[in-house]
């Protein structure tokens, strides 16, 4: 990883927003300048940590663990670590930490991670310094992936290929949603995936059922029948990187409108990555191309359903829903080493629910898919 472009790069921000000092608690932030995970994702839900890594605007960080079975040798490129056992203490490294590298007169931001009496101690520590946030400094830095990045996130899209070959030989009538959503998950842990980026999703839509205002209205708790569509979302986690992936199947014999809308919107996936390469669009083009492939084929309507307000997607990284969007209001061109996240949609109500998602390397002169999986496995 370039921890020294990430450094400059952070610290440029601070200087143009007149902050001395950033601190960042375990988040994709803080995994994204230690190469620290500490469990952020789980712990996002469970409660805060004591880990937090301290970045002046000029020189080198510090990075503060839980001590003293904390033993980043190895783990992270940062030298200076600080370790403590109680509140007192923290507070303690904290002041000194705090004095080491100076704001300068500058304002502190607290990024997220910090929570708890972690975050307490530390504003405590800061005395009368300008506290403010520190949301989205690093987003600009994260949209472009390094190449060690490009490579992780090409091994978790191929773990992702490798359980949706799993599990679709394992489908049987009677299995409810809950039972195929489980299903994903154990084979994600069994083929190496250090956990999910989301909770997984296989959705139920019996074709010829009364039309409902939203997809979502399969019983749980009723099993798989003939003339079902089955839309699937769902993504992992291996070496501190996401995944986010959609196919759609059909439990029986799928009528013909059923299999030509999957083609099509499957068609107008792969007519739009065809056109991406570094600069060729914006990221607010992304969805009237798909939109313009589906109109001509006539499942436009379709797409707009599910999709009303012309949302496609977004970039992905160590989290799963990265900065930018694929919006109408984002103008920010495509660039060379993004990794994003397609997943436009066809909804006809009372028929089928269809998702396709892919992630996308954008290259200099093309893109590439990074999942892989069938496009013409339909029908079961």
């Amino acid at each position: 990883m370039d921890h020294p472009r990430r450094l400059a790069g952070l610290q440029e921000q601070m200087s143009r927003r007149g902050l001395g000092l950033v601190a960042y608690g375990p988040s994709g932030d803080f995994q994204y300048l230690t190469d620290l995970e500490l469990g952020w994702r789980a712990k996002e839900a469970e409660g805060p940590s004591g880990a937090i890594v301290l970045v002046p605007r000029e020189g080198p960080p510090v990075l503060i663990l839980p001590g003293p079975s904390a033993d980043p040798a190895g783990q992270t490129w940062i030298e200076d670590v600080r370790t403590y056992r109680t509140d007192a203490e923290l507070g303690a490294l904290l002041r000194q930490a705090l004095r080491d590298l100076d704001a300068n007169g500058g304002g502190v931001a607290i990024g997220h991670g910090p929570g708890g009496r972690p975050a307490e101690v530390l504003r405590e520590a800061a005395g009368d310094a300008d506290l403010r946030e520190a949301a989205g400094l690093m987003a600009a830095l994260r949209v472009l992936k390094e190449p060690e990045e490009v490579r992780r996130l090409r091994a978790v899209a191929r773990l992702t290929d490798q359980v949706f070959d799993a599990i679709v030989p394992r489908i049987r009538e009677g299995m409810t949603q809950g039972d195929l959503e489980a299903e994903i998950a154990l084979q994600g842990k069994r083929l190496g995936a250090e956990g999910v980026s989301f909770s997984p999703a296989a959705i139920y839509t019996k074709s010829g059922s009364e039309p409902a205002p939203e997809p979502f209205v399969y019983p749980r708790e009723k099993g798989l029948v003939a003339g079902t569509a089955i839309a699937f979302d769902f993504g992992f986690v291996k070496d501190g990187y996401c995944s986010d992936f959609g196919r759609s199947l059909y439990f029986g014999d799928a009528p013909a409108h059923i299999r030509e809308a999957y083609a099509a919107l499957q068609q107008s996936v792969v007519e739009t990555v065809g056109r991406m390469r570094d600069g060729s669009m914006r990221m607010c083009d992304l969805f009237p191309a798909v939109e313009a492939s589906l109109d001509a084929r006539g499942y436009g309507g379709y797409l707009r359903a599910r999709l009303p307000d012309g949302v496609l997607g977004h970039n992905i990284g160590i989290e799963v829903h990265e900065d930018p969007w694929m919006r109408p209001d984002r103008p920010e061109p495509i660039r060379a080493a993004m990794v994003m996240a397609m997943e436009p949609k066809l909804w006809h109500s009372g028929e089928y629910y269809l998702r396709v998602e892919d992630l996308v390397l954008v290259g200099e002169d093309g893109a590439e898919f990074l999942t892989q999986a069938s496009r013409d496995v339909f029908q079961l």
